[in-house]
């Protein structure tokens, strides 16, 4: 009877396309100013989420600033997504 129910595991299709969007956002990543590209990986992609005063005190701007910052910074990631 197990052999009647559907392998849980994703299609190599969907991992495929998971991949090569991974790659897109990664590569669209690089394209950024490193102070801009520091924010964003500081802001999403630590393991553990990293206080606003921190992130801060790390890339040497005010706590306030780092919202904008984040708007200007995904506004130019997204442009530089659309053209790749």
């Amino acid at each position: 009877p197990l052999e009647r129910l559907a392998d849980p595991a994703p299609l190599p299709e969907a991992l495929l396309g998971e991949l090569q969007e991974q790659d897109r956002v990664r590569r669209a990543l690089e394209r950024l100013e490193p102070r801009h590209r520091q924010l964003l990986e500081l802001l999403f992609l630590q393991d553990e989420p990293l206080p606003y005063a921190e992130i801060a005190a790390r890339l040497g701007i005010a706590e306030g600033s780092i919202g904008p910052t984040r708007a200007r910074c995904l506004e130019k990631l997204r442009v530089i997504l659309r053209k790749l």
